[in-house]
Formats: C-alpha cells, structure tokens, sequence
C-alpha cells in the first residue's frame, strides 16, 4: 500500500478527482440559486399582476397566503372549482394620472392668505373650464378686460409673465408677492412696482380707469364699485379725515357708488352733446392756419385758446394760464413763478387732452428739475379752468374745461 500510495500517477488522480467533485457541487449550488431566484420572481409577478378569485369570508388572509403558495399563475384569471358567489380583489395598486392643474386648484391664495379647497375632486380627468371658472376671479383682480384671458393658467397649471414670458406656477397669481420681473403677476395687489390696477367696474364709452397698484388696499376707496379696497383694510384712526366729502374722498370700509357716477356720466353725456354744438366756432377759426394747426390738435380745434390767457386764484396762489404759450403763478407780492412755456402733447387723441407745458423755473426744485404743467382739456361749455394742483415736487396739473374737447 505505501508502494502504491508513493506512484506520482495516485496522487494525480485524486487530485483530478477532487477537482471535479469540487466543479459539480459548485454547479449544484448555482443552479439551485438561479432557480430560487426564478422561483421568487414569478411568485411576486403573481402577486402584483394577478387577479384572484376568493371567497368573501373570516378566513380571507389565510385563503390568500395559501392561494399564493400554490402559485396561481396570474393570466389564469380563475381558481379551480370557483365558488359562484366570490368576490375579485385587485393587487395591482391603481396610479391616480390627474394633471398638475388639478393639484394646483387644491391650493391657491387669495390674497395674503392661503385658502383650500375643501371638496375633494375624483373624477382622473379634469374640468379645466371649472376650475378656470371657479378661480378666475381671484387670476384676474386688477386685471383689464381685453388682458383676463391671459391670465388662465395653461393645461400644465402654469401662468406666464405678459412681457418676459417666466413660468410660473398659477397659484403664484396674485399671492402679494412679485415673482415675474415685469411685475405682471400682481395685477391686484400692492405687491410690485409700476404696476397698474383695473377697476372692475368701467364706465362706458370712457377710457379705461386704473390706478398704481401701490393704491390697493390703502383704505382709499378709489373705485366706485370698492374693488380696489377687497381686503377691507381701514385706515387709522390718526390718519382719517374728519369729513370725507369736503375733501371729495371716500374713506373705507368703502360703499358702491357706481349709480353715482352713472348719473354724472349721464349729465356729461348731454353736456357732450352741447357742447360738440359749441365746437363749431373753435374749428373755424382754426379755418386760416396752414400747417401750423395740427400743433393746435386735430383740426387745430384748440388754436382759439391760446390766443387768451385764464386767470384763477386757489389756495391763496394767483395764476395766469396761457395755454400753448405760458404759464405762471404768484403767491401775494413775491416774484412771478414760470411754471412751462414750451408746449407738447401728451395726447391728443380717444377723447383725452393732454398739453404738457415744460422748460418752467427750476429754483428750488430737487436735481436740477424744472418746473412743468400738463393740461388736461375736458368737455366744457364754456372755457373755465376748474382745478390747479401740485401733486408732486414742481409737477402741476391744470383742468380746463371748454367746448374744444367735446
């Protein structure tokens, strides 16, 4: 034995031997770990795909567990010997496809404050129109009419910026906080800068009426029907005039008084209708003028005023109104004050009048500013300057009625 045991041709062998035996067990365990794995796969497939049939009764988790361990398959569709009253239970989770829109109408501000949508929407496919309806009043506060269309949110829920066309997200309308750089989201809050607010209600047949939107919310009922005061913010009781109507403002809490300015409007509409009568004379003695009288408006309809002057005394100022030529005002024995003497129009077209007179006296104006007037020329039937102010820093604004505007 220990003759054959010392032959290098036994040791060979069981080394050949050993080999082998180690090459079929490590394959046995492989397979047997490619078929565990194939084994768990299709019994989850079978889990997450498959529509099984049990029974409706107290033992249902225990049924399931054993139906599963059977390894029904899935496209099967039914169980052996199905009872006629069972019931199908679905493991396959359903995936809810509501568009983001939907999301977004379950949160959007209203103001400062954020408000949810109470009632819960089933239907996957959204009514985009009833969600537009239902908020558009919020979308389009401040907003002009021929512009509301614009601020509906597309199907993806997404409002874009008018001028520099940023996304963003619908619920950001309107929110008081300025997020489109051109301040266009913010039609109806105080939010940004240079923006303008429309008041719901517009006269007919008037331009349309807007203010800063830094005015909204301010306890100053600038529109007649309130609409720029919707938070109903009041103002303190130290900064509260004593008697609104001497100083011709409404104070919150406001109150509609469309109906009011209605009836005005009616009065100015015949006062319009008389005085286009009286605009006759004005038109023609602009009849001599060559080309000079287009600077005189349409037709030179003004030339006739500026071959007079106005003289009017507010506030204890005494001023002399030369329109297209000079204007200048006094305060009892100190010098004469050049408030524009280089005439330009603002407008002049639509019904609106605007002269601007510039090139005034600068001292003591800040920055090197010179004074300047803007005329406002108004349906009148006869000529009458009715207002002067000094609204800002060496800036005036004069209103002056006459039958040239009707």
């Amino acid at each position: 034995m220990k003759k054959l045991l010392r032959k290098r041709g036994i040791w060979k062998l069981f080394i050949l031997l050993g080999c082998v035996a180690i090459v079929y067990f490590s394959f046995q365990i492989l397979s047997i770990r490619v078929l565990s794995t194939h084994h768990r796969k299709e019994r989850e497939s079978a889990h997450h795909n498959t529509e099984v049939d049990l029974e409706t009764d107290s033992k249902l988790p225990e049924k399931k567990k054993y139906l599963l361990d059977q390894n029904i398959h899935a496209r099967s569709g039914k169980l052996p010997h199905e009872p006629s009253d069972s019931k199908k239970l679905r493991f396959t989770p359903k995936v809810n496809r509501a568009s983001k829109l939907r999301q977004v109408s379950q949160k959007v501000p209203i103001g400062k404050f954020q408000a949810r949508v109470e009632e819960p929407v089933e239907d996957p496919q959204v009514d985009v129109e009833q969600i537009k309806a239902k908020w558009s009043l919020h979308w389009t506060r401040g907003v002009q009419d021929i512009h509301q269309s614009l601020y509906l949110p597309d199907r993806e829920g997404l409002f874009t910026c008018l001028k520099t066309k940023k996304k963003l997200p619908a619920s950001q309308i309107n929110d008081d906080y300025c997020d489109c750089p051109d301040s266009s989201d913010e039609p109806g809050t105080s939010a940004c800068p240079n923006g303008r607010f429309y008041c719901r209600f517009q006269l007919p047949g008037s331009p349309p009426q807007s203010i800063p939107s830094s005015r909204v919310n301010d306890g100053i009922c600038d529109c007649c029907d309130t609409s720029d005061e919707w938070a109903n913010v009041t103002l303190d009781n130290d900064l509260k005039l004593p008697d609104s109507k001497t100083y011709a403002v409404y104070q919150a809490p406001c109150h509609n008084h469309c109906d009011l300015l209605l009836k005005t409007k009616g009065a100015q509409d015949k006062v319009q209708a008389l005085g286009a009568r009286l605009k006759h004379k004005y038109l023609q003695a602009a009849g001599q003028l060559g080309k000079e009288r287009e600077t005189y408006g349409a037709n030179g309809v003004f030339y006739l005023l500026s071959q007079g002057c106005a003289n009017v005394v507010m506030s204890g100022y005494k001023y002399n109104i030369c329109p297209f030529k000079k204007i200048t005002q006094q305060h009892g024995s100190e010098p004469t004050v050049n408030l524009g003497e280089k005439p330009s129009w603002i407008q002049v077209h639509s019904g609106i009048y605007q002269l601007l007179m510039s090139d005034g006296a600068g001292f003591p104006c800040p920055n090197g500013l010179k004074r300047s007037t803007v005329i406002t020329f108004q349906c009148g039937l006869q000529d009458q300057v009715t207002s002067v102010q000094e609204n800002e820093r060496c800036k005036y604004e004069v209103i002056y009625l006459t039958p040239a505007a009707c």
